[in-house]
């Protein structure tokens, strides 16, 4: 829906600039997609010296990420040649680094915390710590890998999440926050849903969109649903979850919604359904009056992204430069104001509207629903098999 939260990506020899992938095996139902996405990417010619790949989603993401962001990078180091390869979702990326993995062509990589959880516990990752990257010692406490023990926290500052867990161990550091909104079409509304409550209430009619797991929208709405009317124990609560979620099945419109819930809504083809902050912002500019956004008062699931240095990597200090100033608070600045991205460099000159539209203020954080995104990535076939058991599914 909206990788970094909110899309997919040949055989060949294996030369860098000519073919990212050795022959594939396991994914040929992937080989046209990815056969059409190696046309994007430059020829080894075209990269500088100190060309470094970054891989991320693409769409509106590539748009504004590309065009914003790594546009003022390039000004501030033009000796660096900076290339985006719209790899689409979290795990879409992780595919192209299983498949390069003995020669990568990408050399940074933006992953959900999960899908970087499992990179790392491949051996997919180079360690990125405080000691050769300084600027990880302006970070939020939850944006930084443990270095052996976890991080001693100095402040909570604008942006960070004090139940969030930090990234695990070998994975890079968080770049951004997003955070799960309520979509709705203001046409249909007199006042704005404040609440996931409102999901429940059989006034808000029968337009709702819902994707399903395993898209992280699901799982956090799974969340949600085991916050509201969880049990006394984890498997308690999921039960719950599901019985709840289930009690919106004869209301919702549109299951899986394409290509997303956002254009959904707008398009009229829904009223209300849930989608990650950032998708929202950027589809409330591009369709006014059409469509709008709420981060609900009772609390939202926030999704930590990180960015991570490719083992392997033909240009890692020109990466590491790149990752370096990502972080920094003239970067972080841009992501917030530009993508509406929560910061983790309390350096970042923020206004607090913007903040509070990011999902960023002191009172919506202290109102976050933590998830556990590492686990929930590891057992997200057992959740999807349970969200098809109880019949939450487009038939």
């Amino acid at each position: 829906q909206n990788a970094p939260t909110g899309g997919t990506p040949i055989q060949g020899t294996p030369t860098r600039g000519v073919g990212i992938h050795r022959t594939l095996t396991r994914r040929d139902l992937a080989a046209q997609a990815l056969a059409a996405g190696v046309l994007t990417l430059p020829a080894a010619g075209a990269r500088a010296a100190a060309g470094v790949t970054i891989a991320g989603p693409g769409g509106w993401f590539q748009d504004l990420f590309d065009g914003v962001v790594l546009a003022a990078f390039r000004k501030a180091h033009p000796g660096i040649g900076v290339f985006f390869y719209a790899a689409g979702s979290g795990f879409q990326t992780l595919s192209l680094m299983q498949e390069q993995r003995m020669l990568p062509y990408i050399d940074v990589a933006l992953l959900e915390v999960g899908v970087a959880a499992q990179a790392a516990k491949e051996g997919l990752l180079d360690a990125i710590t405080p000691d050769a990257m300084p600027v990880l010692k302006d970070l939020i406490p939850q944006a930084v890998p443990p270095q052996g023990s976890p991080p001693q926290a100095t402040s909570t500052p604008q942006g960070a999440a004090t139940s969030q867990a930090p990234p695990p161990q070998g994975a890079g550091p968080v770049l951004m926050v997003d955070t799960l909104a309520l979509g709705y079409d203001p046409r249909r509304f007199t006042q704005p849903p404040r609440l996931w409550r409102n999901l429940w209430d059989p006034a808000i009619g029968n337009r709702l969109t819902l994707p399903t797991a395993p898209d992280p929208i699901a799982l956090a709405m799974t969340s949600i649903a085991a916050t509201l009317f969880g049990g006394r124990n984890p498997a308690e609560s999921l039960e719950a979850a599901l019985t709840a979620l289930s009690a919106l099945r004869p209301r919702v419109a549109v299951w899986d919604p394409v290509p997303n819930t956002y254009t959904a809504i707008a398009a009229g083809d829904a009223a209300i359904g849930p989608g990650w902050n950032a998708r929202a912002q950027y589809q409330v500019r591009q369709t006014p009056g059409r469509y709008a956004t709420v981060i609900p008062d009772d609390g939202s699931p926030a999704l930590p992204v990180t960015i991570n240095l490719i083992k392997g990597s033909t240009a890692p200090d020109a990466a590491r430069t790149l990752i370096a100033w990502l972080l920094g608070p003239e970067a972080q600045a841009l992501l917030t104001r530009t993508l509406f991205y929560a910061p983790v460099n309390p350096r970042a000159d923020v206004p607090p509207a913007v903040l509070a539209k990011a999902g960023a203020d002191p009172q919506t954080v202290s109102r976050r629903i933590n998830i556990d995104w590492v686990t929930a990535t590891a057992v997200r076939d057992k959740v999807t098999a349970a969200w098809r058991r109880h019949g939450l599914m487009r038939y």
